[in-house]
């Protein structure tokens, strides 16, 4: 049975997502935080007075989700929530088993049966964002971490910038995985990062040109919640500033860069949440959900070993994030941190970083011709 499952891992991975995402639906209802989604869908279609499309995040400064998405959902949060919200919760949890199918490609050494033991492992984190919180931008923000990796493996640098640019213009903190287009290839050293900027920032400045719109995304009114690490710190209950949200970015962007720098491009998603989990200052469980395929990347791109440990790391502190005492939550917010200065200390695997397929076709030696001809 177990060579089974490993021979269809992708399909058994797919349908455990979907039945944990179908569970909920029938037990608790339609995701509730399906509502960023109807707002800004109510708000470009017309449908909201005296607020124009173009004004949206001047007065919704409490929406943090980039346009790219909130544009591509319109259609469907113009529809009943139990509709579109539960189309957008299934088809998330469709995709995480081509999550897994991706990062096995990405791999020099591909392990099945570790591929399999990862995605369900993954799938109770993973669709989190999915039924009690419905983030699609979240996947988005992964899959552009994927693209980004196979880039980078294939030498594309046009396509490495427009992927993390998609990326970090889809959720702001996804902002760290520009540092991956500073890892070096082949062409103009300024193909990538400019691409990525240009991706990135193009589609908010139909945005941010409108006055008092700046100034509303970085005024927060947030509160520190006890159960995170910055409560831990002794910030329970204070405003959140908007220079803990800089520094937030700044530690994402230093972690991808120790990654890229380290020759180990394929921690830069697991990194980049880690980093962002320590200093969040709001605690839902859906943030787990990019760091658990961040997790499963790391497993089967880039693991030496034959177990989904840092899967299965990930998915422990995850249980204890969703126990009822503060403590318990803030500290298990931590750990991620403390396995990715783990994994940044190990050395590269110099497969990895390797093209699949030659930039250039081989040429044959005199010597060879003379053996062909022979």
């Amino acid at each position: 049975m177990l060579a089974a499952l490993t021979r269809h891992r992708f399909t058994a991975i797919g349908v455990v997502a979907v039945w944990i995402v179908v569970s909920n639906l029938l037990t608790v209802g339609p995701p509730d935080d399906w509502w960023y989604f109807q707002q800004a869908g109510r708000v470009f279609t017309g449908q909201v007075p005296d607020t124009a499309p173009w004004e949206f995040y001047r007065d919704h400064p409490d929406v943090w989700i980039g346009p790219v998405p909130l544009l591509v959902m319109t259609p469907l949060s113009l529809l009943p929530n139990a509709v579109g919200g539960s189309v957008v919760a299934i088809a998330s949890a469709v995709a995480l088993p081509f999550v897994c199918r991706a990062a096995e490609r990405l791999s020099s050494h591909p392990r099945p049966l570790v591929v399999l033991g990862a995605g369900v492992l993954a799938a109770p984190v993973w669709v989190e964002l999915a039924t009690t919180f419905t983030h699609p931008e979240d996947i988005e923000v992964v899959g552009g971490a994927l693209l980004a990796l196979w880039a980078l493996k294939h030498r594309r640098p046009l396509l490495l910038g427009f992927a993390v640019g998609m990326a970090a213009g889809g959720k702001p903190w996804a902002v760290g995985l520009l540092a991956l287009t500073l890892v070096p290839l082949p062409g103009r050293r300024w193909t990538a990062p400019v691409t990525a900027v240009l991706t990135a920032g193009l589609p908010w400045s139909a945005f941010v040109v409108v006055p008092g719109t700046l100034d509303a995304l970085t005024s927060s009114t947030a509160r520190v919640f006890a159960e995170s690490p910055l409560g831990l710190a002794g910030f329970a209950g204070d405003v959140y500033p908007s220079t803990v949200r800089i520094t937030q970015f700044a530690l994402c962007l230093l972690a991808v860069s120790v990654a890229a720098w380290r020759g180990r491009p394929e921690l830069a998603l697991f990194v980049c949440v880690a980093a962002r989990l320590l200093l969040e200052p709001q605690v839902w469980d859906y943030h787990w959900a990019t760091l658990v395929a961040g997790a499963v990347l790391v497993d089967v791109a880039g693991s030496r070993r034959g177990l989904p440990w840092t899967t299965a790391v990930t998915f422990t502190a995850f249980q204890l994030s969703r126990q009822v005492l503060p403590e318990a939550t803030a500290w298990a917010q931590c750990v991620p941190a403390l396995v990715a200065v783990a994994l940044l200390a190990l050395p590269a695997l110099p497969a990895w970083t390797r093209t699949s397929r030659p930039l250039l076709p081989r040429q044959r030696s005199a010597a060879q011709d003379e053996l062909i001809s022979e």
